[in-house]
């Protein structure tokens, strides 16, 4: 049976990606995990690698093509074999992987993504959102993603005929003397921390002893206090899967994860990339600042591969080397909450009834309150820092 190759959702600056360069020709053979094409967001690179072995029968994008994530870009087989009709429904062929399934909050899961029952327009939130900065009306609007969906890219094209971007239209105005042109990667930011300050949410502080923290960090070469944050809020993700989900503001839609993924803010430049570190908490010590390194080093890059990279609904960030003892991060407009960490420092603390220096991290957890409550965040922050405080007994 052939296989769909689709366009992954990199799930943190974009919904469509644009096609840099297939690795494969059409007519020969691919082996699973070996790199297949090149895809390119606003902020990063990502390589992707064959999910299946097969031939590679047809390719539907060509370089230069800006594609919807979920998009059918190439099909893999054996040679001769016939190919699904490019007119066949969406939901007939099976979702990608790194594209989580939808739960319709208070509805039953819909069968596709066809036309809402109360009306409601479908459109990507990436469409949505340059409709809203340029006054573009979604109703009435044919959209060419699946099932009609509308896609940045038909809010773009009405932009582009009726003249909509005027001077509002980014890089259109003339930079005056003293100011400078924002840099595309910057301007992506720029719009999703809009996105963030619309976003409902709260935020729990906790300060922890990180005694058994700094001493484990120490005695396993590589390993981090971040590498640690990232296996601790894994392990919770799994016992709470509630925070293991997204708002999607389409239906409005939970969009369940449930894999324990984490994701962890690097910093590049004056660029911010959040790379994906599969399940921590499956890993050993070492293989977890293996994975958690080589992630790091990719999003530095600005070359992710898939591996590092999709959606997750918790990050990480840290800003404990730099001198910082506390902040509040801001929720990625695309995911359900963020931990943030300061430096862990000695400060007087009542041990078995003597003050005495103790190793203290303080730790602060927002969270988008349309996806969990306040019972819940403090019921997940409280297993990760179970969890922190416990880093050097086995686990179980």
């Amino acid at each position: 049976m052939a296989h769909a190759i689709r366009m992954p959702a990199l799930g943190q600056s974009s919904d469509e990606m644009k096609l840099v360069q297939w690795f494969k020709a059409v007519g020969t053979h691919v082996d699973e995990g070996e790199p297949l094409f090149e895809a390119e967001s606003d902020k990063t690179t990502l390589e992707v690698e064959a999910a299946a072995t097969g031939t590679l029968l047809q390719v539907s994008c060509q370089p230069g093509e800006i594609v919807a994530s979920g998009t059918v870009i190439a099909w893999l087989g054996e040679p001769g074999e016939a190919l699904p009709s490019a007119s066949a429904p969406a939901s007939q062929a099976a979702a990608p992987a790194n594209i989580p399934a939808a739960v319709e909050i208070g509805r039953p899961s819909p069968a596709g993504r066809g036309p809402s029952p109360d009306g409601r327009v479908q459109a990507t939130p990436a469409a949505r959102t340059l409709a809203r900065e340029h006054r573009v009306e979604l109703t009435g609007l044919v959209g060419t993603g699946p099932d009609g969906r509308i896609e940045r890219r038909d809010v773009q094209e009405v932009i582009d005929k009726q003249g909509l971007a005027g001077s509002a239209t980014p890089g259109s105005a003339i930079a005056a003397p003293g100011e400078e042109p924002v840099p595309p990667h910057r301007q992506v930011i720029a719009r999703r921390l809009a996105r963030a300050a619309l976003v409902p949410h709260f935020s729990l502080s906790k300060t922890i002893d990180a005694t058994a923290m700094r001493r484990l960090a120490a005695e396993v070469g590589g390993l981090t206090i971040t590498h640690l944050l990232l296996q601790a809020v894994s392990a919770a993700l799994l016992e709470h899967p509630a925070l293991d989900r997204t708002w999607n503001d389409a239906g409005p839609f939970y969009r369940r994860l449930g894999r324990g993924d984490v994701g962890v803010a690097v910093v590049a430049g004056d660029n911010l990339i959040v790379a994906r570190v599969p399940c921590p908490a499956r890993l050993s010590l070492e293989e977890l600042a293996l994975t958690a390194r080589r992630a790091t080093a990719l999003a530095r890059e600005g070359r992710l591969t898939q591996e590092f990279a999709g959606p997750v609904a918790v990050t990480v960030s840290n800003l404990g080397m730099f001198g910082v003892d506390r902040f509040e991060a801001v929720i990625d407009p695309d995911q359900c909450a963020i931990l943030a960490a300061g430096q862990i420092q000695d400060r007087p603390g009542v041990v078995d009834g003597t003050v005495r220096p103790v190793a203290q991290l303080d730790l602060t957890l927002s969270v988008d309150h349309r996806v969990a409550g306040g019972a819940e965040a403090a019921a997940f922050l409280s297993a990760i820092s179970d969890r922190l405080e416990r880093s050097d007994q086995p686990r179980t």
